[in-house]
């Protein structure tokens, strides 16, 4: 890898996509294999891989393996200082919402790095910027971005509290994804009363997820009813079929949906990797 990013120009603008994905590993007694949090669990100790991707020429720059229990947030500052310390100056890196946090956006403004950054659905103030915006421009041509039968508008805003620099947030809405995400809300309140009404007066700890969306009572660990949190349960609803990306960078709407799209390559590369090499998990031979 050090051979390979010699030979790459450290002054050019690029575009990186940076992902990370899993695989499980059952071989035994690997150090590198740890129980972690996958999106499909099944159970087995598992191992990251990380992928960094430059968009503009079409050709990776490094990958990097690291311990399965470590989070994406946490190996995010460890790629930045990787790829400073091979030399690049002018970077846009395009991440998914899972390396969102303060600490990694602070440690790219450090660095000198722009981002293309999904917002986590659920911040507080992504959510004000919604609300607060709301019913300005779903319905405006000059807000529609063809391509992906999506409505787009942009606002300037400080990310977080003490933020000293201006960040551009875009704020989106589409009518199938709201129809789809709201069906799916719907659908799991309705799997969680039927979970809840089976385990009353049982001794049960519910997980945090359920105390989001209702109101629970116990009596000495007994789970003994429920109650919704109509507010909670409304203003998600509302929310259904909106999405905000946020850039370092000023751009319109459309120019940063266009770029976070473009990210998919990591994840078709990913994909690729799992499905037609057939290397889901990593094998292991025994007598």
């Amino acid at each position: 890898m050090n051979s390979w990013n010699a030979t790459h120009d450290k002054n050019e603008k690029i575009y990186v996509s940076y992902d990370s994905t899993n695989k499980n590993c059952k071989a035994g007694d690997i150090e590198m294999a740890e129980y972690g949090h996958p999106k499909n669990d099944v159970g087995a100790p598992i191992i990251n891989y990380s992928i960094a991707y430059d968009m503009t020429n079409e050709k990776p720059l490094l990958y990097e393996s690291y311990p399965g229990s470590i989070v994406d947030v946490s190996q995010l500052k460890y790629m930045l200082e990787k790829i400073r310390g091979y030399g690049y100056k002018k970077i846009d890196f395009i991440l998914d919402r899972g390396y969102f946090s303060k600490a990694s956006i602070q440690f790219m403004d450090s660095c000198d790095y722009d981002f293309v950054m999904m917002v986590k659905g659920r911040a507080s103030f992504v959510h004000d910027l919604i609300m607060e915006h709301r019913g300005e421009f779903e319905s405006k041509r000059a807000c529609s971005i063809k391509a992906y039968r999506t409505y787009g508008m942009t606002v300037k805003a400080k990310l977080y509290a003490d933020d000293d620099t201006d960040r551009y947030f875009h704020i989106y809405y589409k009518a199938k994804k709201q129809a789809s995400k709201r069906a799916r809300v719907e659908a799991d309140l309705d799997r969680m009363e039927v979970e809840m009404d089976k385990i009353k007066g049982r001794e049960y700890k519910l997980p945090k997820r359920y105390e989001h969306y209702f109101k629970l009572t116990y009596h000495k660990d007994k789970f003994y009813g429920y109650e919704e949190r109509e507010d909670v349960i409304e203003r998600e609803l509302q929310l259904c079929g909106y999405f905000a990306i946020v850039t370092s960078e000023e751009m319109t709407a459309s120019e940063a949906l266009n770029l976070y799209k473009s990210r998919d390559i990591s994840e078709k590369l990913f994909g690729s990797d799992k499905t037609f090499l057939g290397n889901r998990s990593f094998r292991v031979a025994s007598s």
